[in-house]
């Protein structure tokens, strides 16, 4: 299917709109031109087929040209991020053993040319992000790629028109968007090059009307206090999603339809999908994908599917999940990250998910290992004993925290996931206070505004590489 797929919307759809950043829009003619210029410096430049590429950009046009033109050399293409961190980066880059580096500089300066398509066995490698360790390389097939793209079309009964890309390109979310879109002949939509930005995800969804998008849940939550009315499906993967944040699509976005998808990396982008429904607590992640078999191995679930990478039959994730009568999955955390508090085992996402059902709290997080402390984003001020009334009628007591911390923003892995390591590693346990630290005795609707506009999105550089966010944790 790829790249036939592809190198045939190019043909057809010359004048349509393909991608649209802030800067410029690419019509499919343009896209067609600036690709064909790509493939033709690889091969200038003796890239092999099958060799791996660097694509250095931001998310912007020029990485989807860039992508596109590796794929026509008949090579793979390594996404690295402009806006990672240096050291990051350059792990990233060493990784990948490529000799040959794409960025915005060079495939500006390219003039457009026609150029052929050549097949080659690989698509692209990404790196897989965690709090700890390093990250690991994952290599898709043209084959994986091809097949995960295509249960896209199978399954979903509408192909995007005007597709919302809200991930970075280093991450294989961006994966989704990109080539269910243009294989259909839709028009990409990408509002920045920070995919936080809410403030600018608001605007462009102001500007281009998008009709798909697929997110975080916690940056779904964000943009949920502006409604995009234009959207009819809106998909939210990567992280647990919350029951409160399908009840809060609903309420706010009842003419789309949300959907919960499931899958690890080494799957190719997603094994499982759920159309939510309203009062589901907790949300599953539904059935397999189409072409996809799952099982259930000692609580941990197991992917057979063309789209695993590792070209062993099963893959087994290292997620808990358990399936419903209604044959419905249901996902249970992490097998290395469930906590045992008071005899009681219980997942860190059960006890964000009850903060943030409580209508003053954003978002939420608590730390691995657990010390009784929970950090939360609040839209205005709530006192520590109306949070722990709240989560004593959903949690067992002793898994109910002791400290409450009250933040401008949670810290986030470059895939928008919380970073878990981050709250192990800057939070402040055993601190008590008569209500959230951080409370700012300003006017809650400014504060909202704040938080709206400039959460997961403010990142300085340390000399190290490493990042920070200057007000993490919140100063007293």
């Amino acid at each position: 299917m790829i790249p036939d797929a592809l190198a045939a919307q190019l043909s057809a759809r010359r004048d349509a709109p393909a991608v649209v950043d802030p800067e410029q829009t690419l019509t499919y003619a343009d896209l067609d031109g600036r690709s064909g210029a790509v493939a033709a410096h690889l091969r200038q430049r003796g890239v092999a087929v099958g060799e791996p590429v660097i694509v250095h950009t931001r998310l912007s046009r020029w990485a989807v040209v860039a992508m596109l033109g590796v794929l026509r050399a008949g090579a793979r293409y390594v996404p690295v991020d402009a806006a990672f961190p240096p050291a990051r980066r350059e792990l990233m880059a060493t990784a990948s053993g490529a000799r040959v580096t794409l960025t915005e500089e060079l495939l500006a300066s390219l003039p457009p040319t026609c150029s052929p398509w050549r097949d080659g066995p690989d698509a692209y490698t990404m790196f897989t992000s965690g709090s700890t360790g390093e990250p690991k390389a994952v290599t898709v097939s043209r084959a994986a790629l091809s097949y995960s793209t295509r249960a896209r079309l199978d399954y979903y009964d509408r192909p995007p028109r005007r597709f919302l890309l809200c991930s970075s390109i280093s991450f294989d979310s961006s994966v989704a968007g990109i080539y269910w879109t243009l294989c259909s002949g839709g028009t990409l939509i990408i509002a920045t090059d920070r995919p936080f930005d809410v403030r600018a995800l608001v605007r462009a969804g102001d500007a281009h009307r998008p009709t798909h998008t697929l997110m975080v849940p916690s940056l779904y939550r964000l943009t949920l206090r502006s409604p995009m009315r234009s959207l009819s499906t809106v998909i939210v993967a990567g992280e647990t999603c919350p029951p409160g944040l399908v009840d809060l699509h609903y309420e706010r976005m009842p003419q789309a339809t949300l959907y919960n998808e499931y899958g690890p990396t080494e799957c190719t982008v997603w094994s499982t999908v759920h159309q939510c429904a309203a009062g589901e607590d907790p949300v599953p992640i539904g059935r397999a994908i189409p072409g996809t078999t799952i099982s259930i191995e000692d609580g941990e679930l197991c992917v057979s599917s063309p789209g695993v990478v590792s070209g062993a039959a099963v893959y087994r994730t290292g997620d808990r999940v358990s399936m419903g009568s209604d044959g419905l999955l249901r996902y249970h955390g992490r097998i290395d990250e469930q906590l045992k508090v008071g005899g009681v085992r219980i997942e860190p996402a059960e006890i964000e998910h009850a903060l943030m059902s409580h209508p003053a709290v954003l978002l939420a997080g608590v730390a691995v290992p657990y010390q009784g402390v929970a950090y939360v984003v609040c839209a205005e001020p709530v006192d520590q004993r109306t949070l722990r009334a709240h989560l004593l009628d959903r949690l067992p007591a002793v898994a109910v925290p002791t400290v409450f911390e009250r933040v401008p923003r949670l810290p986030s892995l470059p895939n928008g996931k919380l970073d878990r390591g981050a709250l192990s590693r800057n939070g402040r346990p055993g601190e008590r206070h008569d209500e959230p630290s951080g409370h700012s005795s300003a006017d809650p609707q400014n504060c909202d505004r704040q938080v709206t506009s400039t959460s997961c999105d403010s990142r300085e550089v340390r000399p190290d590489g490493s990042t920070h966010r200057p007000d993490w944790p919140h100063p007293r």
